[in-house]
């Protein structure tokens, strides 16, 4: 049984790690973890019939998410997101919310592992939450060897290929969609963009270039648009569980190729690992992806999903950037420090 922590304690601790509890404060309108908890568990008692016993975990990060044992026994997670003015481009409004809910109940009723939905978008504080079954499965794997790269790939291709079924509307779907701007609003706002923008041109300048290799004419298909190895579980080489569903988006297959592509290794949620993969690992992803759709992409399609990934590449390294505007030697283990040794050999890709 997982084990219990006091949600007081639990909630101030990561408070204290994030410095400014931005999103705490859009969503409960306060940063004091035992007013957070009087919410949560006044939640829970009207639209669960449970009190809270205790936290199996807490975290937060676009929202704030509280594992939990209530009373009664169950153990459930409530995700709630701040309010949809806060970030327009991360697209979490009410419709949106139950559009994923939709989405995620068609899956489970296929034999899809992803959380059941208990409660959909319901208002908690100043946001909306929505309550899922706590679902523990299968175990971490590791991205960066091949056979759990392949399995992260061809899982992708697999619901991609499931979801192309679905026939409810997702139009609303749209994760960190991108406008004129050259990035859409940061996910989080520890990340400001212009603050840090004096020492940022040289980042800029590889997204300007990717944005304008990239092809607009492919057709949305539904998907995963985070879909990496701290969202997945793992037995017997097969995915069993998987996680963040509030990235579901309808995008062009080559942007969530991508977006998983570029990504695919990163685990934040565990301390001192290696996140940030190698050009190598990046290109072997792609051709998974490939040969797990049984079809090779086009040669459009391939320079967009390359130049989609440098797009993606330099949006990390803006965030990074953003808290260290003054480093120019980066670690190997950063997004800027793909960029600077691996952007100009990904772009080429994307050039043809």
């Amino acid at each position: 049984m997982t084990p219990l922590h006091d949600p007081v304690d639990l909630i101030q601790r990561n408070l204290d790690e994030w410095g400014m509890p931005y999103v705490e404060l859009d969503i409960f309108a306060t940063d004091d973890a035992r007013r957070i908890v009087e919410l949560v568990d006044a939640f829970c008692l009207e639209h669960l019939g449970s009190r809270v016993t205790g936290y199996l975990f807490y975290y937060a990060s676009v929202g704030s998410t509280h594992g939990l044992r209530l009373r009664d026994g169950r153990e459930v997670v409530v995700k709630a997101r701040p309010p949809a003015h806060t970030n327009p481009d991360l697209k979490h409004d009410k419709a949106s919310l139950e559009a994923m809910c939709q989405v995620m109940a068609w899956l489970r009723a296929r034999g899809y592992p992803c959380p059941p939905i208990l409660l959909g978008p319901t208002p908690l504080g100043r946001g909306v939450a929505t309550v899922e079954e706590f679902f523990a499965r299968g175990e971490r794997g590791d991205a960066f060897h091949p056979d759990c790269r392949r399995t992260i790939a061809r899982g992708l291709a697999d619901l991609i290929d499931v979801l192309r079924s679905y026939r409810g509307d997702v139009r609303g779907l749209r994760h960190l969609q991108r406008g004129a701007a050259l990035y859409p609003q940061p996910h989080s706002k520890i990340f400001n963009f212009e603050k840090a923008a004096d020492t940022a041109g040289w980042i800029d300048d590889f997204a300007r270039r990717a944005r304008r290799a990239e092809s607009r004419d492919g057709t949305p298909v539904l998907g995963h648009a985070d879909w990496r190895v701290e969202h997945l579980r793992f037995e017997r080489g097969g995915i069993v569980a998987t996680y963040d569903w509030d990235s579901l988006a309808l995008l062009a297959e080559t942007n969530l190729v991508a977006s998983s592509a570029h990504g695919f290794t990163a685990d934040w949620s565990l301390p001192d690992v290696r996140r940030i993969p190698t050009g190598a690992d990046i290109r072997a992803y792609v051709g998974d992806y490939e040969r797990a759709r049984r079809r090779a992409f086009t040669g459009r399609e391939r320079r967009t999903a390359f130049a989609s990934c440098v797009y993606w590449i330099a949006y990390g390294a803006r965030c990074a950037h953003s808290l260290q505007p003054e480093t120019t030697i980066w670690e190997a283990n950063t997004w800027p420090y793909l960029l600077q040794t691996e952007g100009e050999s990904l772009l080429a890709e994307a050039m043809g």
